[in-house]
């Protein structure tokens, strides 16, 4: 009678590591707790941010940032919205109209509609791109993993000047802004709780925490493709206003 062996090493990979006594590498762990909760969340849908679902306590912010200066980047947010240039993180996340979240396998996007690129949060990679590669802009750099059924999204690579730079509860975006979001449903999946975290040392004595709850937009609900923002529209730009001298640099 023949017998069939078995080669060692197939029978080693049918085993698996935990068989054989190798503990789970914490990346691989992480990766399987986030495709169960890939599995079991999900955050897509349309949500809107109504008049009750704001709040956001003052920011605790360091001497550098007087009125002086957070004046200063509301005239340049002004004159950012009065050019239509692009709203960029956080602006885009309470613009008045709700945001279109999809969920995929490697990103989760948020598209809203108005005046803004859509933010993409990768779920595909764990590291930032380089600052020597990296562009600075106003969504900035964002890469999101699960913690449970939390969707954690972790922001850095903002641009300085461009869009609007005004933090909801005081503050300013800089080169260095780092924010955390942790995006969770809540009731049976009708609302989609974000929490905020921004710090910064230049800016924040203690990390700046927000909250902000959408409501899921009905089944019926046909979104707007994009509001329209023409600069050149003088009633529309009499009515916003210019605080800041109009230049190339602002236009963009």
């Amino acid at each position: 009678m023949a017998i069939t062996r078995i080669p060692v090493f197939m029978c080693c990979v049918a085993l698996g590591a935990s068989a054989l006594g190798y503990a789970t590498p914490p990346s691989q762990e992480r990766s399987q707790a986030g495709a169960v909760a890939r599995a079991a969340v999900d955050i897509s849908g349309f949500w809107g941010l109504s008049f009750d679902g704001r709040k956001v306590p003052a920011a605790k912010v360091t001497p550098a940032i007087t009125r002086a200066v957070l004046d200063l980047h509301r005239r340049k947010d002004q004159h950012a919205i009065r050019w239509c240039n692009m709203l960029g993180t956080p602006a885009l996340m309470d613009a008045g109209s709700p945001l279109d979240i999809r969920q995929g396998t490697t990103a989760v996007i948020i598209a809203p509609e108005n005046q803004s690129a859509a933010r993409y949060l990768y779920l595909n990679r764990q590291q930032h791109i380089g600052k020597d590669i990296y562009d600075p802009s106003t969504n900035g750099d964002s890469i999101a993993h699960w913690d449970g059924d939390s969707l954690v999204a972790d922001t850095i690579g903002f641009h300085e000047t461009r869009g609007v730079t005004s933090i909801p509860g005081g503050g300013i975006k800089t080169a260095n802004s780092h924010l955390v979001e942790r995006y969770r449903l809540m009731s049976d999946g009708a609302v989609l709780s974000v929490m905020f975290t921004w710090t910064d040392p230049k800016v924040f004595r203690v990390p700046h925490t927000y909250e902000f709850r959408y409501y899921r937009m009905p089944k019926h609900y046909e979104a707007v493709l994009a509001f329209p923002c023409n600069p050149y529209d003088d009633v529309r730009s009499a009515f916003i206003g210019d605080p800041a001298p109009f230049t190339p640099e602002g236009a963009r």
